[in-house]
């Protein structure tokens, strides 16, 4: 299926379970604001935080604030994984056409083993990013130090412009790197709710297998909706596009299964036939 198959797919599908998919986007979105608000109430608490705003703007970082803002990150990180997965398997089934109700994204709280497989799942996957992000964090870093120390030499106009031009390269080859390293986890989430029995390493395996074959594919479909979240992101039409992402990219994943086992028996059968 090409991009344009994909997304008409997605809309045509989104028709049947539109109030579900704004409910689940609007939960995820309440979880965030959430735990930004928890983080700014410690901040106010405990004296880091005294602007008037609710930006997160903080005037010192006292221990308790340090304390407490770790043990609420941390707190939402490990709660939210069965919510964070349980949307994944709404939308997945949402792209075989399966209306699923709204409640379904809690089904990660079901058991005690579901909520530990959830947090594991989701611990390997960003532990998996790390590796990346210090590497290339790290030469983001070196290069804005070297870069701060050249302005403030005294570097004149034309000079000073080639130094932030190539800190904003910079900048844009860390996102896109640790974009690319991230893809190869995408579909974790979905491999999940096709197999909820699956071993986490043959999850993680097959979610490799899956977007090497597809990496073109997959930047692309990503790459269409660029514009979309720019033009959306301060306006509450986000709350319709995000529904719409996550269908489109699991309708994009079960075309690329869906292709990758008619290859297998494709296989199979010449093996047979020889």
């Amino acid at each position: 299926m090409k991009t344009r198959e994909i997304k008409k797919r997605a809309r045509e599908l989104m028709r049947g379970c539109f109030a579900e998919a704004a409910f689940i986007s609007m939960l995820n979105i309440g979880l965030f604001l959430m735990t930004y608000l928890l983080i700014i109430l410690a901040g106010r608490v405990t004296g880091a935080h005294t602007s008037e705003s609710l930006f997160p703007v903080f005037s010192s970082f006292p221990p308790l604030f340090l304390v407490s803002l770790c043990v609420i990150l941390l707190t939402a990180y490990i709660l939210s994984a069965p919510i964070y997965y349980g949307s994944k398997w709404f939308f997945w089934q949402a792209a075989a056409g399966n209306t699923m109700p709204a409640s379904s994204v809690f089904a990660g709280y079901s058991s005690t083993e579901q909520f530990k497989l959830c947090v594991k799942l989701r611990v390997l996957s960003d532990i998996r990013r790390v590796p990346y992000i210090l590497i290339f964090g790290t030469a983001a870093v070196v290069e804005a130090f070297l870069a701060r120390r050249m302005l403030m030499q005294g570097a004149n106009g034309s000079t000073a412009v080639l130094i932030y031009a190539g800190l904003a390269v910079v900048a844009a080859g860390v996102v896109y790197m640790c974009f690319c390293a991230g893809l190869k986890c995408v579909p974790v989430g979905f491999l999940l709710a096709d197999d909820p029995d699956a071993v986490v390493s043959d999850i993680f395996e097959l979610s490799e297998q899956v977007v090497k074959r597809n990496a073109g594919r997959l930047m692309k479909l990503y790459i269409s909706f660029i514009g979309w979240f720019i033009a959306c992101l301060p306006a509450f039409p986000v709350i319709i596009l995000v529904p719409y992402f996550n269908v489109s990219l699991a309708v994009f994943l079960r075309d690329c299964i869906a292709k990758r086992e008619d290859t297998g028996e494709t296989a199979v059968k010449e093996e047979v036939t020889v």
